[in-house]
């Protein structure tokens, strides 16, 4: 195991959480999904984001078993280490799970899931499916946990620096020595 994480796991960490703040900001703009609505850009668009969180995290979990990296928590708190892995594990859960909530439930809906609005994929439910209506309602729910989560990973990263003073933030940013 490695102490650092690699570039490329920066930049898809990085990358990654600048697309759920992105996705975030979007979901606020978009309009009650509806049964016989019709496609606008902003649910194009928040199609296509999920749709590239998906695709950056199976990238990033290829990434993270090909390069496996120690959870930094202060030698002998075994509770802050189980909690780290356990967050950074929901983290891969819900971002690898959560964009197919979306799609079933988009589906369900008879609305066209594609990338960009360009390449359309296969409805994961048929129209008027009520387990695809649960789905969406279940999206809903996994992603206000994700925002809770995304606060007590943020809290904790910044605690470790600026109370503790270690380098769990630092290992994540950007290499300044080149």
């Amino acid at each position: 195991m490695h102490a650092a994480y690699s570039v490329n796991a920066k930049r898809l960490h990085w990358l990654i959480a600048l697309l759920i703040v992105a996705q975030f900001l979007v979901t606020l703009l978009m309009p009650d999904i509806k049964e016989g609505m019709s496609m606008e850009p902003v649910i194009t668009l928040h199609f296509t984001l999920g749709l590239l969180v998906l695709l950056l995290m199976a990238v990033r979990l290829v990434v993270r078993l090909r390069n496996p990296v120690e959870a930094a928590t202060t030698p002998g708190k075994p509770l802050e280490r189980v909690l780290a892995v356990g967050v950074h594990r929901l983290f891969y859960a819900i971002l690898l799970t959560s964009p197919f909530l979306g799609w079933i439930a988009a589906s369900a809906h008879g609305l066209p899931v594609a990338l960009f609005g360009i390449v359309e994929l296969p409805a994961l439910a048929a129209d008027h499916a009520e387990w695809g209506h649960q789905a969406g309602d279940v999206h809903g729910l996994v992603m206000w946990t994700l925002l809770g989560l995304i606060a007590l990973h943020a809290g904790a990263a910044l605690f470790h620096h600026l109370v503790r003073r270690d380098d769990t933030l630092r290992r994540m940013l950007p290499d300044r020595s080149r």
